[in-house]
């Protein structure tokens, strides 16, 4: 009887979960800006905790929307407070954390958190109370717990503050400003996605010249320039070393759009910045970005806007130079924001806008963050094809490649679980005229029996890359 539950739930796990739903409307034309202050945040259970700005009474207010993992439904949007521009961060326990701007005519940044995201603590001020206009946060957690907050502050001589807070169970543990500068204009933030270590990147935009990535350690009292360029909308992506690979300390991946409108990656394992790569991931012209979680050493998901449309795309990292499209919203969607916390392997949960004429959509979405591998989704215009069957397997995995340049690099195919760790490297049974056989009997790489559950399958050959999505049933 558990066999066949378990083979149920794995069996949903492969369907196609696209869910393109109506969540809340609003009459805020941004509501659901900016592109690195996170309106979506999901927790361990399931539940997902949604925030956006409304107009009420010719006031700007918060309103939230919550999905019950448990029940699969969606409560209705309701209010939370007045203010607007509102970011999200979740913690090891579920509680989520939001900042905000204050709806005076110079506005503060507010803080407040819930354990269940209908009861809230009395809002703290942030930011000082001297006359100044405060605006853009973003905020993460880190594993102990404490939640790291940048703001941008516009003061009287016209010149940007790049301000920078640290609060632990209500207390503000360090409040500092880190640089002035007239051009400061957007702020990124990446806290480690599972909760393992304490160092912190972030990145500022000087206008369209120039962004900065930086990391920072101890409350950043000392943080160092990781990379620089040309561009704008800086994003970051930060998780796990990689098992296989000990010498390399924390993947990073840094996204930016540059000068020609172009979406470029950039790609470091080591925190001593000696080896970093840059790739261009889509050509222009690109509009609007955001980053979603890294499940090194396959990759990351990200959204792009681009031609009016809305894309959601897969990156294999810098070094294979590989993304791919994984979905396509069409319409007049715009301001996109991404779950980046809790970490999720199987799925992207994403969200925008659609003007409705005399108000505003608000569009879910959760889809599969990597295609599953099978017989009738074969890959396109890479030079080779790869196919598998059965899936679900319990038995034995049979996985054909045909390559069109057999003058390459030899293919290489490893079968990962979710936790990123390697399972098993496969090598060819038979090779002739560009096509081979690769079987998987379920094992790892000691021969002992694996767990049933979701597994990738990953295929490079030379720079050309993908990931598929395999089901073990187990016996």
């Amino acid at each position: 009887m558990k066999k066949i539950i378990l083979s149920g739930v794995l069996l949903f796990a492969l369907m196609d979960v696209h869910s393109q739903t109506l969540i809340a409307t609003s009459l805020d034309p941004a509501a659901t800006a900016h592109h690195n202050q996170r309106k979506i945040v999901r927790d361990s259970s399931e539940n997902i905790f949604i925030v956006f700005t409304d107009t009420l009474n010719h006031e700007s207010v918060i309103k939230g929307v919550k999905y019950e993992g448990s029940t699969g439904t969606w409560d209705d949007a309701a209010y939370l407070v007045h203010g607007r521009n509102p970011t999200l961060a979740i913690d090891t326990d579920g509680r989520v954390h939001m900042i905000y701007e204050s709806n005076d005519s110079l506005s503060g940044i507010m803080y407040t958190h819930s354990a269940d995201f209908s009861s809230w603590t009395q809002p703290m001020l942030l930011s000082d109370t001297v006359p100044v206009n405060n605006t853009l946060p973003v905020a993460d957690v880190d594993s102990a717990g404490r939640v790291n907050i940048f703001w941008i502050e516009k003061n009287d001589s016209m010149s940007n503050t790049l301000m920078y807070a640290c609060v632990l169970n209500d207390t503000v543990l360090r409040k500092v400003s880190v640089m002035t500068k007239k051009e400061i204009s957007d702020v990124a933030i990446a806290n480690h996605l599972l909760y393992a270590y304490n160092a912190l990147f972030f990145a500022i935009q000087f206008n369209t010249d120039s962004v900065l990535f930086f990391v920072a350690r101890n409350d950043i009292l000392h943080f160092d320039t990781a990379y620089e360029a040309i561009g704008y909308q800086p994003c970051i992506t930060y998780n796990s070393y990689i098992a296989e690979y000990p010498e390399y300390d924390n993947p990073v991946r840094f996204q930016y759009i540059d000068s020609s409108a172009n979406l470029m990656e950039v790609e470091t394992y080591s925190m001593d910045w000696n080896w970093l790569h840059t790739a261009r991931l889509q050509t222009g012209i690109i509009d609007y970005i955001c980053i979603d979680d890294l499940a090194p050493p396959i990759g990351y998901g990200y959204l792009f806007m681009k031609n009016g449309n809305l894309f959601q795309g897969f990156s294999y990292g810098a070094v294979r130079g590989w993304s791919t499209i994984v979905d396509t919203i069409a319409g007049n969607p715009f301001y996109p924001s991404i779950a980046y916390k809790y970490f999720n392997f199987n799925y992207v949960d994403y969200i925008w806008m659609e003007d409705a004429g005399s108000q505003y959509n608000i569009f879910y979405n959760r889809a599969e963050k990597l295609r599953s591998l099978g017989l009738d989704d074969p890959e396109e215009n890479r030079g080779f094809t790869i196919t598998g069957y059965p899936n679900p397997f319990s038995d034995v995995l049979t996985i054909k490649l045909a390559i069109e340049d057999m003058a390459g690099s030899p293919p290489q195919i490893k079968i990962y679980n979710q936790a990123s760790q390697l399972m098993g490297v496969l090598d060819p049974v038979a090779s002739s005229s560009g096509e081979y056989e690769f079987l998987w009997s379920g094992t790892d790489l000691r021969g002992n029996r694996v767990k049933a559950g979701i597994y990738v399958i990953t295929c490079a050959i030379g720079n050309r890359a993908t990931a598929k999505k395999v089901v073990f049933l187990g016996r």
